[in-house]
């Protein structure tokens, strides 16, 4: 499954067919039971444009899934405890100047709720989690905040243990039903709190593919044809074109849900393309869709991504929110913390069925100094000495001896 981008799904191989002249207007999709204020509407938009930001770094000749609203929700609960130019710069990376904090957070509180209610017919789910050492010294105004807006849970961790490492771990792999099992490779005694979040998504097409799964001949990026798995389905789909992209629409379930599978101009250069299509080429899509009978070929495709995110938000304009001299999260701790790293990692798998896919964005937190390093003890055993044998439970002397010659 290489060379293919995932998240503006612009690389899928697709052959659409008009099968209607004319399209009909889309029928009005499935929506919020409480529309969007206009501020919401604006962080909603801002959160999308982080997304592609994010991903227009990211981009590189294979595959790339990333999940722009994993790493907003994480951040977002990041940024709740920064303060003055640290919060300020996170706030304008994320895309969010001219909203307070109150703001951003209640528009969390709200899509969270909608979107896991939205569609009974597909499986949705986000958690947060806040994993916190002593030594972290938090605030509880901010503890407080996380389980006010992101309902998260509250766990007490030693980083520098196994078994902390261990349980971050399972609760990863709980929340995404095994599909990420892991998040921290070990223990790192520096860290002294995680800001989780973790999505599941599981839907079923709207329109069924065909149960017949057959192969066809895919176009690299490279410009070599390989043979992979192709489905094939005839429906009434929202399709449009606009600025050289083709869209179609494959909704889940009820229809809150649907993946948009884009291609660009044949010819076009596929990294000029990527870098082109934004949140507002996104927008303009949809806005242009209409309803057509519509063939649709499109390979089965399942794979993994990892992505480390710091350069990349560092170079979006979070400078010091990284840097242990400049960092200010004096709304998260009494002691002076900065981000040691962000990472994210994501899971897809696209079949004839429908769609699974789960990822889990991490903000590890360090404390500006470093821990005090052990004392140094010297000892020498170069003249005559004594020597015990015990049983340490009892105390229970086995032997006692000494080595003088």
């Amino acid at each position: 499954m290489k060379n293919r981008i995932i998240l503006t799904l612009a690389a899928m191989a697709a052959a659409l067919v008009f099968a209607a002249s004319c399209g009909k207007e889309n029928p009005e999709t499935v929506g919020f039971s409480e529309p969007l204020t206009k501020a919401e509407e604006g962080i909603n938009s801002a959160t999308n444009q982080f997304g592609f930001n994010v991903f227009h770094a990211l981009y590189e000749k294979d595959q790339v899934l990333f999940s722009p609203l994993s790493a907003s929700l994480a951040l977002s609960m990041t940024a709740t405890g920064a303060n003055g130019n640290t919060a300020s710069q996170m706030i304008s990376t994320l895309g969010f100047e001219g909203y307070t904090m109150d703001e951003v957070n209640g528009y969390f509180k709200k899509m969270v709720a909608a979107l896991l209610t939205i569609d009974p017919n597909t499986a949705f789910e986000i958690a947060n989690s806040l994993w916190i050492s002593e030594r972290a010294n938090a605030r509880k105004d901010f503890i407080n905040e996380c389980k006010k807006y992101y309902a998260s849970e509250v766990f007490p961790a030693d980083f520098g243990s196994q078994e902390t490492i261990d349980k971050v771990n399972k609760w990863c792999s709980d929340k995404t039903h095994g599909k990420i099992p892991s998040i921290l490779d070990g223990p790192n005694p520096n860290m002294v709190m995680a800001l989780m979040n973790a999505l599941y998504f599981k839907g079923t097409w709207k329109n069924a593919f065909q149960s017949d799964i057959f192969p066809g001949d895919f176009r690299t990026i490279s410009g070599t044809v390989k043979s992979v798995d192709m489905m094939y389905q005839q429906s009434e789909l929202p399709y449009a074109e606009y600025d050289g992209f083709r869209m179609v629409e494959l909704p889940y379930g009820n229809g809150a849900f649907s993946m948009k599978v884009i291609l660009p101009k044949e010819k076009e250069d596929f990294a000029k393309a990527v870098k082109r299509f934004d949140a507002k080429t996104l927008d303009k899509l949809r806005g242009k869709a209409t309803t057509n009978l519509v063939n649709v070929i499109m390979p089965k495709f399942t794979f993994e991504y990892k992505a480390d995110l710091n350069d990349i938000l560092i170079a979006l304009g979070m400078e010091d929110a990284f840097d242990g001299g400049k960092a200010d999260f004096s709304k998260m701790s009494h002691d002076d913390l900065f981000i040691s790293f962000v990472k994210q990692k994501t899971f897809i798998d696209v079949n004839e069925s429908g769609t699974e896919a789960a990822a889990v964005t991490v903000v590890a937190m360090d404390k500006n100094a470093p821990m005090d390093p052990p004392k140094t003890i010297d000892f020498t055993a170069d003249r005559p000495f004594l020597f015990v044998i015990q049983e340490n439970s009892t105390g229970a002397v086995l032997f006692i001896g000494q080595k003088v010659s």
